[in-house]
């Protein structure tokens, strides 16, 4: 699948929601150790500072989140070469 994040009109191919926040946590500027505690920050982050709120107990309702407030757009990876 292919997620971008909106506002910063970047795109990354993964094939599931925990390799997208690897991602994520890698292109952070600061230093995550995992991606339980990149997703508590970035949360915390988003909330102080946009006021959104963005749950963060697991990969599923952060990127459920992310989508529901206008951060994320998820699309099929399949185009063309996907039908053979």
């Amino acid at each position: 699948m292919k997620y971008t994040l909106i506002k910063r009109n970047k795109s990354f191919r993964a094939d599931s929601h925990v390799h997208f926040i690897s991602w994520m946590r890698k292109m952070d500027l600061q230093y995550w150790s995992d991606n339980k505690e990149f997703m508590e920050g970035y949360a915390y982050r988003k909330m102080t500072f946009e006021k959104i709120e963005i749950r963060h107990g697991n990969e599923e309702h952060f990127v459920e989140d992310l989508k529901k407030n206008n951060l994320l757009k998820i699309e099929s990876s399949k185009g063309f070469l996907g039908l053979f």
